[in-house]
């Protein structure tokens, strides 16, 4: 990996992005560090039984168990993971599931939409019966009955992961991007912040090819396989922006050394592409704060059923085209030169988790 590659993958973005330096522990945040919380004294009497509420099964979010289960033990209440038992990955299901936990008791939900529009019915019937919602990882469009949403401005990360991208096969050739679902909240805007930062080029660059709806463990390798068949020789570089076309891709760049002269930012920290990029295969890939965002999401949840709190409508969020009530969390390009801090351990960045919650409790919370 070169230098001047190294130098710019290695640059934490500033979205709000903040420098993280590396997880610590077996749980991916301290439990002992209690965040600034208003008085709960005057409780509801209501206890909390959160859900975390998938449309449908994907290794990224498994984050989400493990984040669940630390915030209801840090703060005593009732949390779980609930994915469909299917393989498929649709609104219907996780409404279904939805209106199955609602019946079991659960009075909660962190929920990553299963569309950006048609989540907001189910978050409005929610919302009728008095049972709070939060989005995370992904944004509904407002008007949204959800309290806020928890994520990272992906607009922004995708621009920048398009950027590092150019600046690493030198500011011209073609490029592709692999993406995840079209009906993903998330998809239509990292297409839209690769097609800016390509646009800055003035034509020294050229978007390709976009290969999306391959965000599965059984589309993802196929389409790899054909976009570097077809393409392999022309393609100066590759970005990622989910899970399981960056597991394709780093398997592909690791059986076929043919194709490593294709400059490859991934995204997550599978072991596959953290494999990889201990090899010098790929260049980095980007972190989220999955594990943070679901934690935090959880906490809120939590003090607005059993303490009564609510959104302080002045709340400093951001603003973004799906949503004015966005609650940024950081990212972070892993490469060779820090990958040993985050290799193994939890998709976290505990330091801008207790930074969330220090801007829950004192900006967002409003809590008698």
């Amino acid at each position: 990996m070169s230098h001047r590659l190294r130098a710019v993958v290695a640059t934490v973005l500033s979205l709000g992005l903040l420098s993280i330096t590396a997880c610590s522990g077996d749980s991916a945040t301290d439990p002992s560090a209690e965040p600034a919380s208003g008085d709960p004294s005057a409780g509801t009497g209501v206890e909390a039984k959160i859900s975390l509420a998938m449309p449908g099964p994907n290794s990224y979010f498994s984050p989400w168990e493990l984040a669940v289960a630390d915030a209801a033990a840090k703060w005593g209440f009732e949390g779980t993971y609930n994915v469909p038992a299917s393989d498929a990955f649709n609104l219907t299901q996780q409404n279904a599931l939805v209106d199955s936990l609602v019946a079991q008791g659960y009075n909660g939900f962190g929920m990553f939409p299963g569309d950006a529009n048609g989540t907001n019915a189910q978050q409005q019937k929610l919302a009728d019966r008095g049972i709070p919602s939060i989005n995370i990882n992904g944004c509904t469009y407002d008007p949204s009955p959800a309290l806020f949403c928890v994520s990272t401005n992906v607009y922004e990360a995708a621009k920048y992961q398009a950027e590092q991208l150019i600046d690493a096969i030198g500011g011209e050739g073609r490029i592709a991007v692999l993406t995840s679902q079209l009906t993903d909240p998330n998809t239509q805007l990292r297409i839209e912040a690769v097609e800016e930062a390509v646009d800055a080029t003035d034509g020294a660059v050229v978007l390709d090819q976009v290969v999306a709806d391959i965000d599965t463990p059984q589309a993802a390798p196929p389409a790899i396989n054909a976009l570097l068949a077809s393409k392999g020789d022309q393609l100066a570089g590759v970005m990622a922006t989910s899970w399981y076309p960056s597991v394709a891709m780093a398997i592909a760049l690791t059986d076929s050394p043919e194709y490593r002269d294709i400059v490859f930012i991934g995204a997550e920290n599978s072991e596959q592409v953290m494999s990889a990029l201990e090899n010098g295969y790929i260049h980095g890939t980007l972190f989220q704060n999955t594990y943070g965002q679901a934690f935090v999401a959880s906490y809120v949840l939590k003090r607005v059923i059993e303490d009564g709190c609510t959104v302080n409508p002045n709340a400093p969020f951001d603003t973004t085209p799906q949503t004015s009530k966005l609650l940024t969390a950081d990212v972070l390009v892993v490469t060779q030169d820090n990958m040993a801090d985050f290799a193994g351990k939890p998709e976290s960045l505990p330091d801008d988790t207790e930074r969330l919650l220090e801007l829950v409790d004192q900006d967002v919370l409003v809590c008698s």
